[in-house]
């Protein structure tokens, strides 16, 4: 993960930036909100086609988690 935001620009992800790899994260409510407006706007086109998948997934699943308040999205850190 922490390559993919690279890839796109930590200041362009926060939210995502904000994950801590050695830790477990679960986003909700606004702060999926806020992810999905930062992978909509940010320029996948830079990503390799495997990471630009992985993000792409990420944002469809963001985006059905807006809007379901009921589902949040979990990262596993190490």
């Amino acid at each position: 993960m922490t390559l993919l935001v690279e890839g796109l620009g930590r200041h362009r992800v926060p939210t995502l930036a904000d994950v801590d790899p050695y830790r477990d994260t679960r986003l909700r409510g606004e702060a999926v909100e806020r992810m999905v407006r930062e992978l909509a706007g940010a320029d996948l086109a830079r990503l390799r086609s495997r990471e630009r998948d992985a993000m792409t997934t990420l944002l469809a699943w963001g985006r059905r988690c807006a809007a379901d308040g009921r589902l949040r999205i979990g990262f596993s850190g190490d």
